[in-house]
């Protein structure tokens, strides 16, 4: 009977098979008569060529007496999209990497003296105890205490970059930027750079940066003794350094130093395109917050 079940099962089922043809894509008769001068061509638009982000050209010895100057930069690195979690990561990492991580405690293992049972396990009355090393006993060691250890953390190189460029960005957008053609000046005197910060409104947190490989002399005699300025080479300048400090002055080799690390080659922008005087005040980022204090 089962048999011929699956018989009668295997018959209707080959009746409802039904074998196809492999289809074939075939050019319609309208379209094969269309001349070719008729087909649509596709034309993709040419991107829009980046342009530079002028600033307003900052002057540390006197007021310039022509008119105002501004400094292209590149938009790659002064024109970035704002990521505030690249700016956590970079500087978490760095103050990571600052931490000496030198605090050791010792263990009942490492404390000194004897290793004998204060007193017996029953029959005086009071709670039992072990040798005098217990760290519940004053004098004895710590139990989950703290070792020499590394603190730093790994971070990617191209996320550092890119919160180079956003930091640089963000002071650009806050007006707390400011490029000078060269960071330099005249005294070692701190009484005299002290007043011409008044003048400028960097008297308090003004990082200067300089693209040279060391820091003018008298500039950095000058600001030694000043509380809120800074001096530094760009090769140690940080993340955290540009967060931290309220104001940014870079000059004009700094710039460049930046550009030809961060930037991604879109703008090139030659020395005698960098410093302008003929661009449409609508075009320029004023450095305002730079110019006088707030």
């Amino acid at each position: 009977m089962l048999s011929a079940l699956r018989r009668s099962i295997a018959e209707s089922s080959s009746q409802t098979i039904c074998h196809r043809r492999m289809a074939t894509i075939v050019q319609s008769k309208q379209t094969a008569a269309l001349p070719s001068s008729q087909h649509k061509v596709i034309t993709r638009k040419a991107a829009d060529p980046v342009k530079p982000v002028y600033l307003t050209m900052s002057n540390l010895a006197g007021k310039s007496k022509g008119a105002k100057q501004a400094v292209a930069l590149d938009p790659t690195v002064f024109d970035h999209p704002v990521r505030r979690d690249i700016l956590h990561l970079c500087v978490v990492h760095y103050l990571d990497s600052l931490r000496q991580g030198t605090a050791s405690t010792k263990t009942r293992a490492e404390v000194a003296g004897s290793r004998r049972k204060i007193r017996p396990q029953k029959g005086t009355g009071k709670a039992r105890l072990g040798d005098r090393q217990s760290p519940m006993l004053r004098g004895g060691g710590v139990a989950f205490g703290p070792k020499p250890r590394d603190f730093s953390t790994k971070l990617n190189r191209k996320v550092i970059q890119m919160g180079m460029r956003v930091a640089l960005t963000m002071k650009l957008r806050e007006q707390r930027l400011g490029v000078l053609r060269r960071i330099n000046w005249w005294s070692h005197k701190t009484a005299t750079l002290s007043s011409r910060l008044e003048g400028l409104g960097w008297r308090t947190g003004t990082l200067f940066v300089t693209g040279e490989p060391e820091v003018p002399g008298r500039l950095r005699l000058a600001s030694r003794n000043l509380r809120g300025v800074e001096c530094k080479t760009v090769t140690d300048l940080v993340v955290y350094d540009i967060v931290k400090w309220r104001r940014v002055v870079l000059d004009l080799a700094a710039v460049n130093v930046l550009e030809r690390t961060l930037g991604k080659g879109q703008v090139v922008i030659t020395d005698s395109e960098r410093v302008v005087s003929d661009v449409t005040p609508s075009s320029v980022e004023d450095a305002g917050e730079v110019e006088a204090s707030t």
